[in-house]
């Protein structure tokens, strides 16, 4: 079984926050048990790092670890004693440090940010009763087709963009790195403008090295240093919540329809709408670093008024 890295066990808890077992395993490519054990060692320690185990000590710590591993994926080539000149464990990276590399930022800069994420919608079939004479109960005719587990779900993708540009995709299966970097070939890259940043999460097929190559040969500029460990401020997190909102209510009766369903609700949304959630990133910024990287009274007012 793949070991899993630090920093997707983070997403992977931030995600069960909304999200079932299942849709996380399948969004993050893990079996369901792994994400009960991640989950489970969380609510017992606080924390996403397994217990120590015997052996050698440990030269470095769990954060110098994760540093390294930065370090390493940025430069995929470089050799160990190159990685060891350029990197300082006495001075590792903190959630804190991440977002005051963003402190400052004013509304001009945001603008030039595209956020992106996946997002996971369930459908549910509704029950329906049919009266049946004795005997009938197997009768094709008074029987209808459900989908397994009593309903299904799609994944999409989607970006926004300050002054309303936006796109939203249908993803097929588990995103892995090809299939992200097809994503981004057919549904950012052709509406992509020179000077736009990107910024996405800490997923693996975002980070791969590959993901990291194909960005670099599209001469796309990602928004770096995004802090994974820390409440989730990518904005469209509130276009999804208002989408799948507006798609519920249209009751769709298949997943086909919810897709349709959701791809009219995404594209319906005002403009005005997503330039506030852009015009909000200042104040949120500071006041998510005053707490310290830990969830604002700011950020919490956002999530409540911005459906």
């Amino acid at each position: 079984m793949p070991k899993i890295h630090p920093e997707t066990k983070v997403l992977i808890i931030k995600r069960l926050k909304t999200r079932s077992t299942a849709d996380v395993a399948d969004t993050f490519n893990v079996s369901q048990r792994q994400v009960q054990r991640i989950k489970k060692t969380f609510e017992d320690t606080g924390d996403v790092f397994d217990k120590p185990r015997s052996g050698r000590p440990r030269k470095t710590t769990a954060r110098e670890d994760r540093l390294l591993a930065r370090k390493s994926k940025a430069s995929p080539f470089s050799t160990a004693a190159e990685l060891h000149e350029t990197w300082s464990p006495e001075v590792p990276v903190s959630t804190r440090t991440a977002h005051s590399l963003l402190k400052g930022w004013m509304l001009e800069k945001w603008k030039k940010v595209d956020f992106s994420d996946e997002s996971s919608v369930e459908y549910h079939s509704r029950r329906k009763y049919c009266w049946r004479p004795t005997g009938a109960r197997m009768d094709p005719r008074l029987t209808q087709k459900t989908l397994k587990f009593g309903g299904g779900k799609i994944m999409v993708w989607g970006y926004i963009q300050y002054g309303g540009v936006r796109e939203i995709c249908r993803v097929e299966g588990n995103i892995n790195s090809l299939k992200y970097q097809e994503i981004l070939a057919t549904s950012y890259i052709p509406n992509h403008k020179r000077g736009q940043i990107l910024q996405q999460d800490g997923a693996p097929s975002h980070t791969s090295i590959s993901t990291s190559k194909f960005l670099k040969a599209k001469k796309i500029k990602m928004l770096q240093d995004w802090p994974a460990q820390s409440p989730d401020m990518n904005i469209i997190e509130h276009m999804w919540g208002r989408m799948k909102e507006e798609a519920w209510k249209t009751k769709p009766k298949n997943i086909d329809e919810l897709w349709e369903a959701c791809k009219t609700a995404f594209f319906a949304i005002p403009d005005d709408f997503i330039n506030k959630l852009y015009e909000s990133l200042p104040k949120c910024t500071d006041a998510v670093l005053q707490a310290h990287g830990s969830h604002s009274r700011y950020e919490i007012w956002i999530s409540q008024h911005h459906y």
